[in-house]
């Protein structure tokens, strides 16, 4: 595997004299893939979110962005026709050209619907596309306009985009495949069971592939398999943690009190929470533990997303707490808690959801999700299960704003 730095390095060779490469972990989440050949040995890019370039098979460094400032994370990346260069493309439209890549503009700095997230180059060398997560298509160069998937329904978001046979291939993130202009349809992973979603995809003459965010590479038509670039663990995934109340909220008592729908009665909009008797509040405790979290699920590869975004602040309501979670459609939401338990109580204990209609979906989930992590804070903390609340660490609630709104797997945990 090349060094970003792009220093010269030795690779092994197999039997048919082509070079190969061992895979080793990216400190950032794999994002885009890219092909290469030569004519006589073939290869592919891989690319990661902070810009890195990692070679296979006989792809060489041109230069990336790692370890330079970005305005967003790199989303994408394609090759030139001869192979002497690619592109690499933000989330924000921007382009950064390697090698012999031409620049012909971009969406950087243009209002967008939605977050740019691929880029492909046409046949000829002369432009190029830009792709939206909505599916929106945006020409450079001499790129023709052959249709997108802009305005229309998708089950999943579109995440990368091929050029192929005088057209091009758009590709969601559950594997779904579109095909536009005169680019042929070879296969897909949609509707089958995927590890970690797909981010990207590259074209090579009679096939296609796929690329996981867990950096695995699935080949269509007859593109040939070298190998993969495994990433962080995490890597791909959404979690949104909810410290629980806020340092502000007994100074604004007509805010945290007002009544909001909780999917099955009203309840309050937040409330204080407990204290120890020497003065430890829950909300500080709160915010303490979801900064470490955050540090350690950030650290495995995911994005995490906070509720609230410091401790000195009044709310947000259960019911938006709860809005945060389903709007980035996380993988996993965990609310974090201490208990006012009685004084001669120990332990923790996980609070799971109940179905109740909004949450019907998700409350299989959400118990092993609850399960998983009252098994894992046992291991790893050592703390005994609740003598006072739950059986053997789990409680079903269902008056619980935060549990009854959620539409993705959710629980809490009184950690204490």
């Amino acid at each position: 595997m090349a060094p970003v730095s792009g220093a010269a390095v030795s690779q092994p060779r197999s039997a048919t004299g082509c070079p190969t490469a061992a895979a080793s972990p990216s400190s950032s989440p794999t994002i885009a893939i890219a092909s290469f050949s030569d004519g006589s040995c073939g290869g592919y890019w891989i690319t990661a979110a902070d810009g890195g370039v990692f070679t296979f098979g006989d792809a060489p460094f041109y230069g990336s962005m790692g370890g330079k400032p970005l305005n967003a994370p790199i989303v994408a990346m394609t090759p030139t026709r001869s192979g002497a260069g690619y592109l690499e493309v933000a989330a924000d439209g921007g382009v950064f050209a390697f090698g012999d890549a031409p620049f012909y503009g971009s969406m950087g700095a243009k209002p967008l619907n939605a977050p740019i997230v691929a880029v492909a180059a046409t046949p000829d060398g002369g432009g190029y596309w830009e792709v939206a997560a909505d599916g929106g298509v945006f020409a450079f160069g001499d790129a023709p306009f052959y249709g997108s998937m802009g305005a229309k329904p998708l089950n999943r978001p579109i995440v990368a985009a091929a050029a192929t046979g005088g057209g091009y291939l758009e590709v969601a993130s559950d594997g779904g495949v579109f095909a536009f202009g005169g680019a042929p349809y070879d296969g897909s992973m949609g509707g089958k069971p995927l590890h970690r979603p797909i981010i990207g995809a590259a074209a090579v003459a009679g096939g296609y592939y796929l690329l996981g965010s867990d950096g695995g590479v699935f080949t269509f038509g007859t593109a040939p398999f070298y190998g993969t670039a495994p990433g962080p663990p995490l890597a791909g995934t959404t979690i949104v943690l909810d410290p629980g109340h806020d340092g502000g909220n007994g100074a604004d008592p007509a805010y945290i009190n007002q009544p909001i729908w909780n999917g099955v009665e009203e309840e309050a909009c937040d409330t204080v929470g407990a204290e120890t008797a020497g003065g430890y509040p829950e909300n500080l405790f709160n915010w303490n533990v979801a900064q470490y979290l955050r540090a350690d699920l950030v650290a495995q590869g995911a994005r995490v997303i906070l509720t609230r975004d410091s401790n000195t602040g009044v709310g947000p309501c259960v019911n938006e707490r709860a809005a945060i979670g389903n709007e980035a459609e996380a993988d996993a939401a965990v609310s974090i808690h201490a208990d006012g338990g009685p004084v001669s109580g120990r332990g923790f204990a996980v609070l799971t959801p109940v179905a109740d209609g909004i949450n019907n979906a998700v409350v299989p989930a959400s118990d092993q999700l609850g399960t998983a992590l009252r098994d894992a804070f046992v291991a790893r903390t050592g703390m005994p299960t609740s003598t006072y609340d739950g059986v053997d660490g789990l409680q079903p609630r269902s008056d619980l704003g935060g549990l009854n709104l959620t539409t993705v797997p959710k629980v809490l945990i009184r950690c204490v």
